[in-house]
């Protein structure tokens, strides 16, 4: 390049070490390196001579699509430009021959670099003879192995395997679910059934009549009204049965489409998984239908055939002729007065 001002700023540009470079870099480095330009007011179109003067001269590649200049100032800058120069030699992940732990022979044949480099990281940890006698939280596990605790998350995606081979358990860790809310009964009601509900208040209600009552040897709260809900809570579920014995797990929730939802969509997903039933607290929703205090059903959202399966099926009617009127029935209707006073017969669980 003869142009010394554009020599300058390519020479500034080589020296950050990096090939890609944004517009936000370009301006501090043309500012730093032809500051007699930067600082003049049409300095917008001195960069922007400078740098199509560069990919004239074969220095720098500009980017070929629209999207990808700004057009906001008068003069078009590139929003990032690509020093040219051949690109160097990519390091393999793993040298020729190297070799790999029983555990992660497989990886032997990977071609992704990403799963390469990670599967690497966990093979030189395995090397080191890690003590796996005790099973430890996977976010731990991870920190160990990566210097990342969400290293080992993000590679299981969603599975308990990481690159649908080698098993959490085989690391000595284990994926803990975010616990429930949840209030023992008395210690005569272990191995009794397990009642979640989907409201906070009602929780309390719940919680505080079973100290007494000790129908239920556990009582946790859903979390309804939160964008996660039970979904996102709901493996903490099996935790609490081996914890209290249970041999049965009911839901109680709103009449609403809403409320039945979160119920039937988890019973769903515990069917899937062959998990302990997750059945609708029937003497509850009974209650509800027939004491219970009816309010308007606002929006516009209409329960499914599915949602209303869910529930046994002498309630399936007279719910779908309350949703029918527009009208949905709070699960709070059923609170600490209710229950102390002795007014619900009998809060059958099985």
């Amino acid at each position: 390049m003869q142009h010394e001002p554009a020599a300058r700023l390519i020479q500034a540009l080589k020296e950050t070490g990096r090939r890609r470079i944004p517009l936000d870099q370009l301006r501090k480095e043309f500012a730093a390196a032809c500051p007699e330009l930067a600082e003049q007011a049409d300095r917008r179109s001195r960069l922007a001579q400078l740098l199509q003067s560069a990919a004239a001269s074969g220095e720098i590649v500009l980017p070929l699509g629209k999207r990808s200049w700004d057009r906001t100032g008068g003069m078009p800058l590139p929003g990032f430009v690509v020093l040219a120069g051949p690109t160097p030699p990519r390091i393999p992940a793993v040298a020729p021959g190297y070799s790999w732990h029983p555990l992660l022979g497989f990886a032997a044949s990977e071609r992704n670099r990403l799963r390469l480099e990670a599967a690497r990281c966990i093979n030189e940890w395995l090397k080191s003879d890690p003590d796996l006698s005790l099973n430890v939280p996977i976010k731990e596990r991870s920190l160990e192995i990566f210097g990342d605790e969400k290293r080992l998350d993000r590679l299981r995606a969603g599975s308990d395997h990481l690159f649908g081979r080698l098993s959490l358990l085989s690391l000595g860790c284990r994926i803990c679910p975010i616990p429930l809310p949840f209030e023992p009964g008395p210690a005569s009601a272990v191995g009794k059934p397990i009642l979640i509900v989907e409201n906070n208040d009602t929780w309390v209600s719940f919680s505080r009549w079973n100290r007494v009552a000790a129908r239920l040897s556990a009582v946790a709260y859903a979390g309804g009204g939160h964008a996660k809900s039970l979904a996102y809570d709901e493996t903490f579920i099996d935790e609490l049965v081996g914890r209290f014995q249970a041999e049965t797990l009911y839901y109680f929730g709103d009449i609403d489409p809403a409320g039945l939802r979160i119920g039937s969509q988890a019973a769903q997903r515990r069917a899937l998984r062959h998990a302990l039933p997750l059945q609708p607290a029937a003497s509850l929703y009974t209650w509800l239908v027939e004491h219970g205090k009816r309010t308007p059903l606002e929006g516009s959202e209409h329960v499914t055939d599915q949602d209303i399966g869910w529930l046994p099926s002498d309630l399936r009617g007279p719910v779908t002729a309350l949703f029918a009127s527009r009208q949905r029935v709070p699960q709070e209707s059923l609170g600490t007065h209710a229950l102390m006073s002795g007014r619900v017969p009998e809060c059958s669980f099985g």
